[in-house]
């Protein structure tokens, strides 16, 4: 037990830093992705850039992308971002394909009944998305988001590819010194345990949600 409260410190720094990534990644991935869900709702001259866009990001493995937003787009353009920077911008675009089609799927299965009487009620085009579309949308698309939402704490592991201190490398560090693996199940506890709140944060909206309607 002694050993744990020694390493503890190093892997709550460690978390630290997934767990900015995590919550920057949700603050403008999300929007990024119903925007562009919108966008290629409302616009059809937009839909086949959108579906380039989502097709590019979800197709390739979000390891692949940290490696060339780090190391690649620096030979090719002028751009420097330090790891961090990097990381962060890297899982923003990436998520935002996963929340674009997401997005789009629950819009997809929306009535044009609701688009009608939003019209029929005198709404602005506007209106009738803010108040009508939206939470319907967000309705249909509750559960793949809380999934997209799990998914992403595990995948902030994945910044150690391009050195970014986060949990999973201060594990490894420590075994590599201590030679034993109290490191890695104590950081397995701090993924699992993150991913219970993401859970009971997402009922909780999934319960407020129902009793909306």
């Amino acid at each position: 037990m002694d050993y744990w409260v020694k390493i503890f410190p190093v892997l709550w720094d460690g978390f630290t830093v997934s767990l900015s990534v995590y919550v920057l990644t949700l603050l403008f991935a999300m929007p990024l992705g119903m925007g562009i869900g919108l966008l290629a709702d409302l616009v059809p001259a937009l839909r086949k850039p959108i579906t380039v866009f989502t097709w590019l990001f979800r197709g390739t493995p979000l390891l692949l992308q940290l490696y060339l937003t780090m190391y690649g787009i620096p030979l090719l353009l002028p751009i420097r971002m330090d790891r961090f920077m990097a990381g962060t911008v890297t899982f923003i675009i990436n998520y935002a394909a996963y929340y674009t089609e997401i997005f789009r799927s629950g819009l997809a299965i929306i009535p044009v009944g609701q688009w009608q009487a939003g019209t029929v009620l005198g709404l602005k085009k506007w209106q009738t998305v803010w108040y009508v579309i939206l939470p319907t949308m967000f309705r249909n698309t509750l559960l793949p988001l809380i999934n997209e939402a799990i998914t992403l704490v595990k995948d902030t592991s994945l910044l150690a590819a391009i050195a970014i201190g986060e949990m999973l490398r201060a594990a490894r560090e420590i075994v590599s010194l201590d030679m034993r693996v109290d490191a890695y199940v104590m950081a397995g506890l701090f993924y699992l345990t993150f991913s219970l709140v993401v859970v009971w944060i997402g009922k909780r909206f999934e319960k407020k949600l129902l009793v909306q309607r």
